[in-house]
């Protein structure tokens, strides 16, 4: 089977092309234009294989030669790059060691997920970031008011200082003239952001998104709202894909790394090099999900109290989303843990 390899930038791809036998037919550089990169695929005989990594742009190439090859390997790049890395860095040696791995098939594989779920990945990640810039400016206003004022300071009336006694008492406080200044500009871009929000979520109800695994989804602590649910499934897509529960949590970020040496056991914080956007929404879940669940809700309680509201938040995210597998693996309803006494 042919090999090629493509180290793809924005405007160039570095294309490396092995025999059946794993040698080297040629490496050539490329502009990024449609009919040059089909003419150039197409010159060599099936079978052939295509690999590239998970770059910004990989979805147009796939689109563009997934008929084109027997095979379209996708390449996890972060794994890829701990494979192939050196201090020689240099990008045809990048598109070499590329085909040359995935000719032996030591090849760390990415998901391809259709381009309607793609699609639907990037709308809702758009809004996540939406609602990540909102926090990050609540959190400037958060640290201009504490430099300024004693907690207890303030009125007892409201907790959150963004509900409507709260910004009656931020339009009310007395600051220095810069700081006024801030608040005032940073209250704007919350404003405007939160409208935009809003169009977002107007959006989604218009989205034709039925299946049936969103309605056993559904039926879980926290996923019947108009945001999370959708961004679970669509981070998720096909459940079959993960041998167990494990490698879902593994995949969201929501366990710890392993330093375990010998007979010593020792864990390190949260990873890293997993889905951000669905870790938040099962963290973004807790709340509702433990006001809803008794069950959750004592289990929340009890790591709070034997560790911390964090671990116990991150703890309960883990225990809801190991609920979510079983649910759509299943294709069952959601029960709690005292629905079954």
């Amino acid at each position: 089977m042919i090999t090629i390899a493509n180290d793809a930038h924005l405007k160039t791809s570095t294309m490396s092309v092995l025999d059946e036998n794993g040698e080297k037919i040629m490496r050539t550089r490329l502009p990024n234009e449609p009919n040059r990169i089909l003419n150039f695929i197409r010159q060599f005989p099936r079978p052939k294989q295509f690999a590239m990594e998970t770059c910004y742009n990989w979805p147009v190439f796939y689109e563009l030669l997934r008929n084109e090859v027997d095979e379209f390997y996708l390449l996890h790049a972060k794994k890829l790059k701990s494979i192939i890395e050196s201090q020689d860095k240099c990008d045809s040696h990048d598109a070499d060691e590329m085909a040359y791995l995935t000719h032996v098939g030591y090849i760390p594989r990415s998901y391809i997920a259709s381009a309607a779920v793609r699609q639907l990945r990037r709308f809702l990640r758009a809004r996540v970031r939406l609602s990540k810039s909102v926090a990050s400016l609540k959190n400037q206003i958060q640290a201009i008011v504490n430099a300024n004022t004693f907690y207890h300071q303030r009125p007892k009336n409201f907790k959150d200082l963004f509900s409507k006694r709260g910004l009656k008492y931020l339009k009310e406080l007395s600051l220095p003239t810069q700081e006024q200044f801030l608040v005032d500009e940073l209250l704007k871009q919350i404003s405007q952001l939160e409208h935009l929000k809003q169009r977002f979520d107007e959006h989604l109800k218009t989205l034709p998104i039925n299946s049936k695994e969103l309605f056993f989804l559904q039926s879980v602590p926290a996923m019947n709202g108009h945001l999370l649910k959708y961004i679970v499934l669509a981070e998720i897509d096909n459940i079959h894909r993960f041998k167990n529960s494990d490698a879902l949590v593994a995949y969201a970020g929501l366990c710890s790394k392993d330093k375990s040496s010998g007979e010593k056991l020792r864990k390190g914080h949260l990873r890293t090099d997993c889905n951000e956007f669905l870790k938040w929404a099962l963290i973004e879940a807790v709340t509702a999900a433990i006001r809803r669940d008794k069950g959750l809700r004592n289990y929340y309680r009890e790591v709070k109290q034997r560790l911390d509201s964090s671990s116990a938040r991150v703890a309960t995210a883990r225990k809801l989303l190991r609920s979510i597998y079983h649910v759509l693996k299943e294709q069952r309803l959601y029960y709690s843990e005292t629905d079954r006494r």
